[in-house]
């Protein structure tokens, strides 16, 4: 299990006992994590609101800093309950399994430059007043 979140939480309690509410509510948790820990090269910048958050496996996420994570988090990223918490970044060029070295997931927060996942792609300007003389004008 990788995720848990509460759907429905009923507002009014449908007993109370002693003083005691009784409320129905509705959890959903998400399975799904298995697998190595394989770097292909992918981060994920988390939006906010907080400053930092962690998640059950240790994971520490600060605003706006884009963070390495494993193929395996970056697929639970992916999905619901954490896809509308964070920006997915793949790598320019793909990474195949085959060739993708471990992650040292239990290291901490590791920082993925931009440099990492473009893997030398080159710059593109778009800015017209930014050709530096090259013709582009």
């Amino acid at each position: 299990m990788y995720g848990v979140s509460i759907a429905v939480r009923q507002k009014e309690p449908w007993r109370v006992v002693e003083g005691i509410e009784f409320r129905s509510v509705t959890v959903v948790a998400y399975k799904g994590k298995e697998g190595a820990c394989l770097d292909r090269r992918q981060a994920v910048v988390y939006k906010g609101p907080f400053r930092e958050v962690v998640d059950d496996d240790g994971h520490t996420l600060r605003r706006g800093v884009r963070t390495a994570v494993c193929d395996k988090t970056f697929q639970i990223y992916s999905r619901e309950p954490y896809r509308d918490h964070v920006d997915l970044i793949e790598p320019a060029k793909p990474v195949p399994w085959a060739e993708a070295p471990p992650f040292p997931c239990s290291s901490g927060a590791l920082v993925r430059e931009p440099a990492e996942t473009k893997l030398g792609a080159p710059r593109i300007t778009t800015d017209a007043d930014d050709c530096s003389g090259q013709g582009c004008c």
